[in-house]
């Protein structure tokens, strides 16, 4: 079973109260598109998380994982990132900031340039510690992984890139070095890939469909999904970032492993839970009432790591 980093939540210290407990910052990639419509909604309805249940639900998901049968890597939040002159709690997101894969860790580099930091300080802390070379990407390059799913499957490797606050020139200089067996770059609207799609990989290990808010894709990138003749499974915009005025739920942002899904609730688009028991693919839910006004959930704050 999958190998997973998760960061503890920033603890109060000199007069902040934790995570977030001054609000959600506000931010967005080089393109208007790219705009975390979540904070702008927090911001709105002047939502502050309840501390006591925010610690909760991120023991319970730390908790489900353990009973899965994931190993789980917690690292201490960085005092860095944790100071009154700025608090950068989005980083107990910590998929965004890098990847690890084989004996790499490549550091993202963010084009919301106000999370540039949250890179840079794990980046110290991560390679070393798992003793992985610092990987770098070219000076033009943007990448946050929350714009990246990559899986090995049975049929090989995947990637799935999203092209919303990343550039290609970003993924390609990734898919030069890991040399994936498949690859599909996604354009899609708004904040990160894994706000609008995931993979589905049935016990056996095989690739057998993408979930995906098609209102949210363009269809060029529905078409190089749909050349990978798995099947495409649309949900509503409830199951993902939301649409408008009206805020998701942000279900769509899982963790994959064979057989198992992992995310905040059940799916409101009809028909999505029983395609997934015909999949054989056990979905697993704790609530994350909180994460999902900064853009997150459980794909945003584990991160694996891949052999």
């Amino acid at each position: 079973m999958n190998e997973i980093i998760m960061t503890e939540l920033p603890p109060p210290q000199n007069g902040i109260g934790g995570c977030w407990s001054n609000g959600y910052p506000v931010h967005k990639g080089y393109s208007e598109a790219s705009l975390n419509y979540a904070t702008v909604y927090a911001n709105e309805h002047n939502i502050i998380p309840d501390q006591a249940i925010l610690k909760r639900d991120w023991k319970q998901l730390c908790d489900l994982l353990n009973q899965l049968g994931f190993t789980v890597h917690i690292l201490p939040f960085p005092d860095e990132l944790n100071q009154p002159d700025g608090m950068y709690h989005d980083a107990v997101f910590l998929r965004d900031a890098g990847m690890m894969v084989g004996g790499y860790w490549f550091q993202g580099n963010f084009s919301a340039r106000g999370r540039e930091i949250e890179a840079e300080v794990y980046a110290k802390i991560i390679p070393n510690q798992f003793g992985k070379e610092r990987m770098m990407l070219p000076e033009d390059a943007y990448l946050e992984f929350g714009e990246v799913f990559y899986l090995v499957t049975e049929e090989g490797s995947y990637y799935f890139g999203g092209l919303s606050r990343s550039n290609r020139v970003a993924h390609e200089f990734v898919l030069d070095i890991i040399q994936p067996d498949h690859a599909v770059l996604i354009q899609s609207q708004g904040y990160h890939l894994d706000t609008v799609f995931t993979p589905l990989v049935d016990p056996e290990n095989y690739l057998v469909g993408v979930m995906v808010n098609p209102k949210m894709i363009r269809k060029e990138s529905l078409a190089s999904l749909e050349s990978l003749e798995v099947a495409v499974i649309p949900v509503e915009s409830i199951d993902s970032s939301g649409e408008g005025t009206s805020l998701g739920n942000y279900a769509i942002n899982t963790l994959v492993a064979p057989g198992i899904l992992v995310n905040c609730c059940p799916f409101q688009t009809p028909g999505v839970e029983e395609q997934l028991l015909k999949f054989g693919i056990a979905r697993y839910s704790t609530s994350l009432e909180y994460f999902k006004y900064a853009g997150g959930s459980v794909h945003c704050l584990t991160n694996e790591i891949y052999p």
